[in-house]
């Protein structure tokens, strides 16, 4: 590790010691001119940083689209396993779990899902195949008034191609994991089948995908106690109990492995598009996406008798314990359309208009709900044989999205001039089931539902002062408006409707004295509006339905940038300071002086006053470095995080801001054999975080905590016939255990052959 870290910086910093090529060259997206790679500089007005299909073919194991974006700087997913379906991204000033703080698009149609902000309300990456991503940016922080202020933590676009002639391809591709940790040792064994056809002709052109995904992950959880000092009582006692240190150092003991999902995800994806003659485009595009999931348990405990307990009352060390191991499984269909027209020959004038609609049209899952505590009849505790469950219904939730967009072009400017809206809405139902591993649905237990409108009108006008200087300025006004809140139970709640408008200014500003340098300050104003759970989760306390804030206020972004950028003929380093005051951050945490009937033990979201978070990001892409073929791609990124303010909680003052790591290393080494065999070998560090507001995690590498981790990733690829090609990887080559509170995935293969036509 002591050499990893220098290296990685000494690429970031140091790349003219290392370049070599002098020739022009064309490389994805950059194109070199006059020796020197075109700037990133004068086209945006903050950091965008590109990996095109070429790279993810050549360097990354994805079987996912979550999993192509794994080698961008200060970006990680939190894919726990490979299908993993609460993939949430976390950038430079965002955690692993907060899913409304970044924007997903594919095409022009917005993938995050806004309903909430947790780990609960992933992106929809079942969406996209990653064999159809033609390149994936990232654009970090709320600086372009294009985007809402959801863009805190950056905006991914995700660009796929249409085909030029008529093309098909079709691959299968397997991974495995042996995955060992306290009473689990089980290989697991996945699969991915992906077809895809397309054509043009004439002026329409098509494509058509679908993409199958089975796996079994390792357990994500994990059923653990700490000591216990009470009597047993009549409890059984039990055998097969690990023991360990907790992430607050304390002793605990574990009864068995949770969460164990089984899954089979489908999508199926169309896209026709017509061309105009005046160089408009009409595009139609409709995503299906299909899950069948299982979560099994796994139970290390057994009585006197061998039966395996997976919950009441045991008797271990002479100290009572109540395990609960509840397995669920679900069941989901949800169906993305879009249409989009727009017109983009770089004239005067250009338009864009964008519908797109996202629909849980079938939702359910059924989680094994037993209360049993007495284990006098192992079967009562046995959610295998009792198969008593809740079933939670999330069908006809979803949002729908409305841009529209216009572009001048006057002498030196490039202006924007758009109108946005969005509306999601939440419609969730919660019944008593009798088999939950069924989806008929018992008595009724709980009822949450309401909408959130945000309208939004934009300008972005980026002035080209001179050929050395350029000046984007924009500004964002919006109206949000949270509407028909309820919640059920045995109670009836309605919540007030509520509005609010605001304005968020933007500026960058670019100078280049010269082709090999590019400097670039950059300021962004942004509000993120309070999502639809937040404002209408159910809170309950003794069973009385109470109001989560009826006055919580939007976060209020100032967001800050300075950047440097150094190229080359063979390629580019990067050097970004960046800063984020957030002002009435909005974050699940304890009341010290709660109101009636809360108490001081009720956690759930809040404003905290203010949060900064600030560091510096280096990056480096270099072609041909020190021998002909071999490319390199390193990041490097220091953050400090501090919640600088908290009147509902002050000992949380001066206390780092939850998972988002101190440092993130990453390095992606790229050569090129010849035409048709590749290898590729890379390294992601992720330096110490916490897991708990309070940062009393102080023993993070266990279950619950949040490790350190270096995980070192190779791939293969061989094209070993005219059209087919066939690839070998492993991640986590040295199977290095790691948790971001759930574990990581251990050492994984992956081999795959594909055909293309």
């Amino acid at each position: 590790m002591k050499k990893i870290i220098p290296a990685i910086l000494y690429l970031c910093i140091v790349p003219s010691a290392l370049s070599g090529e002098t020739s022009d060259l064309v490389t994805g997206t950059i194109t070199v001119k006059d020796s020197f790679v075109d700037s990133r500089i004068m086209k945006f007005p903050a950091t965008v940083e590109t990996y095109d299909k070429k790279q993810i073919e050549e360097s990354v194991n994805a079987a996912t689209p979550a999993q192509t974006l794994k080698y961008l700087p200060s970006i990680q997913v939190r894919e726990r396993s490979i299908g993993d379906r609460n993939g949430i991204i976390s950038s430079r000033t965002i955690g692993s779990i907060s899913s409304a703080q970044s924007m997903l698009y594919a095409d022009g149609v917005l993938l995050s899902n806004l309903l909430g902000n947790s780990f609960s309300y992933p992106p929809r990456w079942g969406m996209v195949n990653p064999e159809e991503i033609q390149r994936i940016s990232m654009m970090y922080g709320p600086f372009s008034s294009l985007y809402a202020g959801n863009s805190m933590g950056g905006v991914i676009n995700i660009e796929t191609r249409m085909p030029e002639r008529l093309e098909a391809h079709a691959g299968v591709q397997s991974f495995i994991q042996n995955f060992k940790l306290y009473g689990t040792d089980q290989t697991k064994i996945g699969n991915r089948e992906f077809f895809s056809i397309g054509n043009k002709v004439n002026d329409f052109s098509f494509w058509a995908s679908m993409n199958r995904l089975e796996n079994t992950a390792q357990p994500l959880d994990f059923s653990v106690a700490n000591l216990s000092s009470t009597a047993p009582g009549t409890a059984p006692r039990v055998t097969g109990v690990y023991q360990d240190k907790g992430i607050s150092n304390q002793a605990r003991v574990i009864f068995g492995a949770t969460a164990i999902d089984t899954s089979i995800q489908t999508n199926a994806k169309f896209k026709g598009q017509y061309e105009f003659l005046n160089q408009s485009k009409l595009t139609y595009t409709i995503g299906l996406w299909d899950l069948d999931s299982r979560q099994n348990v796994q139970s290390y405990i057994k009585d006197d008798d061998g039966n395996s307990i997976y919950g009441g009352y045991v008797n271990f060390n002479n100290n009572r314990y109540t395990p609960r191991m509840n397995p669920a499984q679900a069941e989901a269909f949800h169906v993305m359309q879009s249409l989009d027209f727009k017109s983009n020959d770089k004239g005067f004038f250009n338009w864009q208009m964008t519908l797109s609609d996202y629909d849980y049209s079938r939702d359910l899952s059924n989680r094994s709900n037993l209360e049993e505590t007495s284990n006098a009849n192992p079967s009562l505790t046995n959610p295998y044989i009792t198969k008593t469950g809740q079933i939670t219904d999330l069908s006809g939730t979803g949002w729908t999205v409305f841009d529209s967009r216009v572009t001048l072009r006057p002498k030196d400017h490039t202006i924007d001039l758009g109108y946005h809206l969005d509306y999601y809405h939440l419609r969730q139902t919660v019944n008593v089931s009798n088999d939950w591993m069924g989806s008929q649905k018992g008595a009724f237990t709980s009822l949450s539902s309401g909408n959130t409108k945000t309208h939004a009108v934009y300008v972005q006008d980026k002035w080209q002062i001179s050929p050395e200087w350029a000046l984007t300025l924009g500004g964002r006004q919006e109206h949000y408006e949270a509407y028909d809140g309820v919640n059920q139970n045995t109670t009836l709640a309605r919540y007030e409707d509520r509005s609010r408008n605001t304005f968020s200014p933007k500026v960058s500003l670019s100078f280049e004295p010269e082709p090999a340098w590019g400097f670039r300050a950059a300021f962004g104003k942004a509000y993120r509006f309070p999502t639809v759970t937040e404002l209408f989760q159910q809170l309950t306390v003794s069973n009385t339905i109470v109001t989560n804030n009826p006055n919580l206020k939007p976060e209020e972004i100032y967001s800050s940038e300075i950047t440097a950028e150094r190229r080359f003929a063979n390629g580019l380093a990067r050097a970004s300071l960046f800063r984020e005051d957030r002002y009435d951050a909005l974050i699940s945490q304890t009341n010290v002086s709660p109101v009636p009937p809360l108490t001081n033990s009720t956690s759930y979201v809040q404003n905290v006053d203010h949060v900064r978070i600030h560091g510096i990001e280096l990056a480096t892409e270099l072609k041909n470095v020190m021998i002909p073929k071999l490319d390199v791609v390193a990041n490097a990124t220091l953050i400090d995080s501090e919640i600088l303010k908290n009147d509902a909680a002050p000992s949380y003052i001066n206390k780092k801001v939850p998972r988002i790591p101190r440092q993130l290393y990453k390095a992606v080494a790229s050569y090129r054999v010849s035409e048709d065999f590749t290898m590729s070998l890379a390294a992601r560090y992720s330096g110490r975080q916490f897991i708990q507001l309070d940062n009393s995690d102080i023993n993070p590498e266990t279950y619950q905590g949040a490790s350190r981790f270096l995980f070192v990733d190779a791939k293969a690829n061989y094209k070993f016939k005219d059209r087919w090609t066939a690839s070998l990887g492993v991640d986590n080559i040295f199977n290095d255990q790691a948790y971001v509170s759930h574990p990581l995935s251990q050492r994984t293969g992956y081999a795959q052959i594909k055909f293309d036509y």
